[in-house]
């Protein structure tokens, strides 16, 4: 027993991190689902691991493969080392001096429709903006998916253009090339070309991608918190929705 007691001490003195402190797969899964507010479901959802399976890796019944863990960190867009920061927070376990870039051209497509984006800076996982640029050309809100919602916020800068922008509790909004709006993106919006030329915005929401991408195509898997919101008669300007 002595012995025991030694060798565990002079693992701590030496650097190396005793059993009970080496990081926990299902301690770290848990801790990352109570900070994002988020359900078994609705990580098995995101990611395409089974609720079963994630319940019994919470309660260290059950381990991941390697490319499981991947499969893990890839739906809730986290690094590896987010996931195992323990009690730290993102920032804590993510490095100081991040950076990417996207060239002109570049970026991740995404066609919906009579809409087009392409997602920017996609090498960089567990971002806190969704930055991305669109073309629409989509001249009525009927040619649109319709108003559709997702969790977070949402900025949009007209590049080219006239933007309407329609939103589930304000009248139509219309922006020409340089004009700008933030909005709640929990609420219904559509994004509708009126103007001669094509539509170009440039469009950053505190959103992951996932969300995003199964907000404007439902086919996509996601959590069922991002789901498309009924079109519904724009109300007077300036009214707000009752809390």
């Amino acid at each position: 027993m002595k012995a025991t007691v030694r060798g565990t001490a002079a693992g701590s003195a030496s650097g190396t991190p005793a059993r009970d402190e080496l990081p926990n797969l299902g301690a770290s899964l848990r801790q990352l689902r109570f900070t994002r507010r988020l359900s078994i479901a609705e990580v098995s959802a995101a990611t395409g691991i089974a609720k079963s399976t994630l319940s019994r890796v919470e309660n260290d019944q059950l381990s991941l493969t390697y490319s499981k863990l991947l499969q893990l960190c890839r739906g809730l867009n986290i690094d590896i080392a987010e996931l195992f920061s323990g009690q730290g927070s993102a920032a804590e376990a993510r490095p100081s001096a991040r950076r990417t870039f996207t060239l002109p051209g570049g970026g991740r497509p995404v066609a919906v429709g009579r809409q087009g984006y392409a997602y920017l800076c996609t090498e960089l996982a567990g971002k806190k903006m969704t930055p991305m640029t669109g073309t629409i050309t989509s001249r009525t809100l009927a040619e649109t998916n319709g108003l559709l919602s997702h969790e977070g916020e949402e900025f949009t800068y007209v590049l080219e253009g006239r933007l309407e922008l329609h939103t589930e509790f304000y009248s139509p909004l219309v922006l020409e090339a340089g004009g700008s709006v933030y909005f709640d993106s929990t609420m219904g919006h559509a994004y509708v070309s009126t103007g001669s030329e094509p539509l170009k915005i440039l469009c950053v929401c505190t959103t992951p991608e996932h969300m995003i991408e199964h907000a404007i195509n439902p086919d996509t898997a996601a959590p069922p918190t991002a789901k498309p919101v009924a079109v519904r008669v724009p109300r007077a300007r300036g009214r707000r929705p009752r809390r």
